[in-house]
């Protein structure tokens, strides 16, 4: 009964190690949401490596549940760092006149030189 635990513990932390590397790119929102799953997996490999390690058992399974949220965290806190560079740049172009005039006329002469062709 006892070992049925820790195959699942090892599952679930594949599972969320798996779901964090998925949605660490799909903007901030799903990046803090990757950031949590991916910790949850973490702390459930850790668990699960020492019960198997603990009976002298193969851990497999966990190791995957480790490395995949490791690689979920590291992806998650780019995620969100790129998200928020990009929101502030977006911020302070909005926010600079000349920088919009600037923006307007590139995007007026590749229109129309688009057309023109």
């Amino acid at each position: 009964m006892e070992q049925q635990g820790k195959k699942g513990f090892a599952i679930a932390s594949m599972i969320l190690g798996i779901a964090s590397c998925v949605l660490a790119w799909w903007g901030i929102a799903f990046g803090v949401i990757s950031l949590v799953c991916a910790v949850v997996g973490l702390i459930l490999a850790i668990q699960a490596k020492k019960s198997y390690t603990a009976i002298g058992q193969k851990n497999g399974m966990a190791t995957a549940g480790l490395i995949l949220s490791i690689i979920g965290i590291v992806l998650s806190i780019i995620g969100i760092i790129a998200c928020g560079v990009c929101v502030a740049t977006a911020n302070k172009i909005a926010n600079d006149p000349e920088t919009m005039n600037s923006i307007n006329s590139a995007l007026n002469e590749i229109s129309s030189s688009a057309s023109s062709k």
